[in-house]
């Protein structure tokens, strides 16, 4: 009895002294809910109408950060703010629904005025915020939104620090930022800069330690891949140490994923590499089908399952199946084989197999499912090395004697147990490297097997013998003079202890210097002329939109400059004014006008067709009207005004229309519809009563008829 007694005077004992602790944790959460929600408030105003509110609260790598929303019920308006424990505000997100408008218009805001709004609210938050960072020049693309966005990067001693960044949007019609973002990091140490080696010596330090190689790119034009020789980095992960010009390695801590993270992420990149595929029709399967030189599905399942390595017993079933072209050669067909295997409810393995389906060699392979696990790793990096390459040479005998380790590839994360390896093999042609053509395999270290494999490679492509090709010397200048290799800060985390634990706000210990190479403009330098080269193997163009330089002084100046930050201009660096308009140039401006059809940022005679073959597919104009340099009138301008806008059926009613100009008798009947519609519209207007149908456009006036259109909606 006593020691009945004595035991429920201790359970009585730990409640009167958890309770209190539990209650104080929830006061504690509670108190640093209320201080964040009045932090909040007194930076940012919330409307009344906002008047339901959420929450929820984020621990990551230690830091609190509170995510607050206020929302309307029937205003359709939310503000949500993302404020972290020590009352930085790291997010913010405005949306009025009544704002939100997808049609061209003329901002009420400037870029100077938006920029004056972003950099007040910047200040309004933290004012020795802005302090800390620079503007960046932006290279201006063709902007179709109804925001100025502005950003910023960190500065220390005068070095950029890009882990740190602003981004803030201002709405061009109403001045409100609608949305604000906030990479900072609190506590950084910035490593002196006192001694930081020449950009001669690091330059120097580049080509003897790092350096460019020469490779093969592959580009895919009319669904067809040839290859060109540019010259690229020789290593992506490393830089030049800002003070000893020493090699180093590009910290990746930032980048930790969760203990699943990747494990999941690289075996489902095997299964959705027939994601880009094109299936086939019922049609098109009949047309293979007589192909002798396809094997069937029975075939190739036959082909799989022969095969040990797969270990495609009885008790695997073929779940699903597909033939499907290869997206890089047309001539060429894929087999995806998925294969399942249910040993109970809750444990399915799983065998995803892409096989040539004339060659029946294999292309991908991924395995998925819960299998058995070992305590602890079981091999070495070199040993798993071994083996995956032994499971290449079976697998793909086809591709690899031409395979060669790529030791440049790093995936981005780290751990000290090494539970998985990934290992990329580089195709080589006339001993050069080819990186666009690479076979990725993956060991599962815990499990003790290789997990899966997925490779990219080109077909039927030549590889040209790189003769006549510009010395990497002079490929050295190009670098410098042209992309450009500055210093900057750079996070180490290689104090990070929690390797498995990704935080979005992790804290940097130390930023180092290093030199590295712009990332502003692409690092692929044509072999044979020296240009700098895009991702799809065309020279490099800015993608920034300059205002012409020839309209200084026009009384038009500012409203030409206003279409331009529109997106609405003419792909030449000169305005032309007085120069006839030409129909192609009008049908520009109007397909930008209402997003008709998509430029890029290059023009040249293959954009043009395509652009009309667009306009004639829609309805737009006829074959017939295709006069992409002919000098158009007024009223055929009119015309073609109208039907962009979708009013030709409207426009062509007959007996509706009158026309109060005192030339309107020189107006071609079949156009007068288009004339008094597009008056009515204010896009074109008279001088002195008459509306001179028969006179030519000007390129000015083209732009105005825009201009004027806009600004009356």
């Amino acid at each position: 009895m006593k020691k009945i007694i004595s035991m429920l005077l201790v359970v009585v004992m730990m409640i009167t002294f958890i309770v209190p602790a539990m209650a104080s944790d929830v006061a504690s959460e509670d108190n640093a809910l209320a201080i964040a929600i009045k932090a909040v408030r007194e930076k940012i105003e919330i409307p009344e109408e906002c008047n339901i509110f959420n929450y929820y609260i984020n621990n990551k790598g230690g830091l609190t950060s509170f995510n607050l929303e206020w929302t309307s019920d029937t205003e359709g308006k939310s503000i949500n703010v993302s404020i972290d424990e020590n009352n930085l505000i790291r997010r913010y997100y405005w949306y009025d629904r009544s704002t939100h408008s997808y049609e061209k218009k003329i901002p009420k805001f400037s870029e100077d005025q938006s920029r004056e709004i972003a950099e007040k609210f910047i200040n309004n938050l933290d004012s020795k915020l802005l302090e800390q960072y620079s503007l960046i020049k932006q290279n201006i693309t063709y902007r179709e939104d109804s925001e100025y966005i502005f950003s910023y990067v960190r500065e220390a001693n005068g070095i950029k620090y890009y882990s740190n960044d602003i981004s803030i949007s201002v709405n061009k019609f109403t001045g409100d930022v609608s949305n604000y973002t906030c990479n900072h990091t609190s506590k950084i140490t910035f490593e002196d800069a006192s001694k930081i080696i020449s950009n001669e010596q690091a330059k120097k330090a580049f080509i003897d330690k790092l350096g460019l190689k020469l490779v093969y790119m592959i580009k895919t034009k009319d669904n067809m891949q040839t290859s060109y020789l540019a010259y690229v980095p020789k290593y992506s992960n490393k830089y030049i140490d800002g003070l000893t010009g020493e090699v180093e390695d590009v910290s990746t801590g930032r980048y930790l994923y969760d203990e699943y993270g990747f494990d999941t992420a690289a075996k489902s990149a095997v299964v959705a590499a027939a994601g880009g595929n094109i299936n086939l029709t019922p049609e098109e399967l009949e047309a293979v089908k007589s192909m002798s030189d396809v094997m069937s599905k029975e075939n190739a399942d036959k082909k799989v399952r022969g095969i040990s390595f797969f270990g495609l017993d009885d008790s695997f079933k073929l779940a699903n199946s597909y033939l499907s072209k290869d997206w890089r050669d047309n001539e060429s067909f894929i087999w995806y084989l998925n294969y399942k295997k249910e040993i109970s409810k809750d444990k399915v393995l799983y065998r995803d197999i892409q096989i040539d389906a004339k060659t029946g060699e294999i292309q991908n392979f991924g395995f998925t499912g819960s299998q058995e696990e070992s305590t602890k790793p079981k091999k070495t990096e070199e040993e798993a090395k071994a083996i995956c390459e032994d499971v290449l040479k079976s697998l793909m005998p086809g591709k690899y004697d031409k395979l060669k380790y790529d030791d440049s590839y790093s995936v981005a994360f780290e751990k000290k147990n090494q539970d998985y390896y990934t290992f990329r093999f580089v195709r080589m042609e006339n001993g050069v490297e080819c990186p666009d053509n690479y076979v990725q395999i993956s060991y599962d270290n815990v499990i003790g097997n290789v997990s899966g494999a997925n490779s990219n490679w080109s077909k039927n492509t030549t590889f040209e013998v790189p003769k006549n090709i510009i010395a990497v010397e002079k490929i050295y200048d190009i670098l410098f003079d042209k992309i450009g290799y500055d210093i900057r800060y750079v996070s180490d985390y290689s104090k990070t202890e929690n390797e498995k634990v990704w935080s979005e706000y992790e804290e940097a210990y130390n930023a180092v210097l290093g030199y590295f190479i712009n990332t502003d403009k692409p690092s692929v330098i044509s072999a044979k002329t020296g240009d700098i080269l895009d991702n799809s193997g065309e020279v490099y163009i800015e993608n920034e939109v300059l205002d012409y330089t020839d309209i200084e002084g026009l009384k038009a100046e500012n409203e030409i400059k206003i279409l331009t930050q529109m997106s609405i201009r003419y792909f030449d660096s000169q305005l032309k004014p007085k120069e006839n308009l030409l129909q192609k140039d009008y049908f520009i401006l109007l397909c930008q006008l209402n997003n008709q059809f998509y430029f890029g940022n290059k023009m040249d005679d293959e954009t043009i067709e395509n652009m009309y073959n667009s306009l004639i597919y829609s309805g737009i104009i006829t074959k017939e009207e295709k006069a992409p340099t002919s000098a158009i009138s007024r009223e055929e301008a009119a015309k073609y005004f109208v039907r962009f806008l979708g009013y030709k059926n409207v426009a062509e009613i007959k007996g509706i229309y009158k026309s109060n100009f005192k030339d309107a008798n020189k107006i071609d009947p079949d156009l007068l519809g288009y004339v008094c519609i597009a008056s009515g519209l204010k896009a074109m207007n008279g001088s002195n009563g008459n509306f001179n149908p028969k006179n030519k456009m000007t390129r000015l006036e083209g732009l105005l008829s825009i201009y004027s259109y806009l600004s009356n909606k």
